[in-house]
Parts: C-alpha cells; structure tokens; sequence
C-alpha cells in the first residue's frame, strides 16, 4: 500500500464506484483522490489543470465516454485500470479489471497495476 503514497488518483465512475471505506483506506496510505468525476469532459478537465498520477475507471463506463480520455493519458502516460465496485452480487472472476474495495488485498493489486512498473524503471 506504500505505492499510494503521495499519488493523486482520479476517479471517474458512472455510478457508484469509490465507497467511503475504500477512499478512507487510500488516504490513509497517502493517496490524494481527485473526484469522483461522472463525465469524460471533467475529467479532461482534471488532466488539463491538475497533476494526475493515476486514473480508477468504473467498468460499467460506455465505451464512447472513455475514448477520448484514454487518449489523453496514454499521450501523457497515465496509467489508469479499469475497476468494478465491491459488490458480493458481482463475480470479480467474470470482469476484465480490478475490485475496488477497502481490502487489502484488492488494493494492493490495484497499487501494483498503476505504479510498481513505473517505480521500477526510475
């Protein structure tokens, strides 16, 4: 969870993504979380003013709101995941993505996907 540290996260959701557990756990480990934003245009306009370290994605985005934002953060090489809400009804194992929970274990894997390769190669 240390890879948090200092990073500031924007969450772009359609609904409900980031519960107040899981926002609690990510700064506690020195994430900054930027948003939740509901539309691709404010989250442009996040990446236009504000220093980005990294994008949570709801999965349940439409794929045409989320085009031009991927665009945006490959050019600035941002990382970004793609991320399902904790939700017992939902089979993680069927989603391309991560869970986005207060877990540890969930977190962890969603630390390791934005910024371990990044933190290996400065």
């Amino acid at each position: 969870m240390r890879l948090f540290a200092g990073k500031r996260i924007l969450v772009f959701e359609d609904g409900f993504l980031l519960s107040e557990e899981a926002e609690s756990r990510l700064t506690n480990a020195g994430a900054v979380i930027l948003g939740p934003v509901t539309t691709a245009s404010q989250a442009l306009d996040y990446l236009e003013c504000e220093a980005i370290d990294a994008v949570v994605m709801d999965v349940a985005l439409e794929p045409e709101a989320v085009l031009s934002l991927i665009s945006e953060l490959e050019r600035g090489a941002v990382p970004f995941i793609f991320a399902l809400p904790d939700n017992p009804r939902l089979d993680g194992q069927r989603f391309a993505g991560f869970i986005l929970s207060a877990r540890n274990n969930d977190l962890s894997s969603i630390a390791e996907a934005l910024f371990l390769r990044r933190n290996l190669e400065q």
